[in-house]
């Protein structure tokens, strides 16, 4: 089955050339491209790939059989949304930058203090495979984070809008105490 033609070319060719940089080998890169490329498609991200026929019922909603909750991991260099999949509704997304500083610049040590800081969390309705709403598609890109609806509720002391609301000012914290030192570091050497 061909792939869909024209701006999903250029996004193909861009993901191996992007992958290729970062030292994978072409035909590596090649694969990792075309499989992003077809799960974009399937998700809805190139059009149909081939003319369809009008139908006249309802449209229905898209099966989701699993959410994507945790590390989001990608072959892809840099920090580009190419990553289409479905989140529980309520989840938080922790950018990659933050991941990143939290583990002191190295990704996977981020993974693992995000965990630990959501640890303590209680087991609520999302743990227990109870409803959280509907599933919510989104783009990701790798070294993000998706946090449970339920580590959320915990940030919020209960509440799913006071702990997007709590999330959000801690990013900006972060963000900014990084730039700090950022700016206490010396800087080049000069010969």
């Amino acid at each position: 089955m061909p792939l869909a033609k024209g701006k999903s070319q250029k996004t193909i060719s861009k993901n191996i050339s992007e992958m290729m940089h970062a030292g994978h080998p072409q035909d590596q890169a090649i694969a990792a491209a075309l499989n992003i490329a077809r799960q974009t498609r399937a998700a809805g991200g190139f059009g149909p790939s081939k003319p369809s026929t009008p139908k006249m019922s309802a449209p229905s909603k898209p099966s989701v059989s699993k959410f994507h909750v945790g590390p989001i991991h990608s072959p892809v260099a840099g920090r580009t949304d190419h990553l289409p999949m479905h989140v529980p509704s309520g989840s938080y997304v922790i950018p990659a930058d933050i991941v990143s500083s939290l583990g002191e610049g190295n990704t996977m040590a981020g993974f693992r203090a995000v965990k630990t800081m959501f640890n303590k969390a209680p087991a609520g309705a999302f743990a227990q495979g109870g409803s959280m709403g509907e599933p919510v598609a989104i783009v990701a890109a790798g070294g993000e984070y998706v946090l449970t609806p339920d580590e959320v509720m915990w940030a919020g002391g209960g509440d799913m809008d006071a702990g997007h609301k709590a999330l959000d000012a801690w990013i900006k914290a972060t963000r900014a105490e990084t730039i700090q030192t950022l700016k206490k570091l010396p800087g080049p050497k000069r010969d």
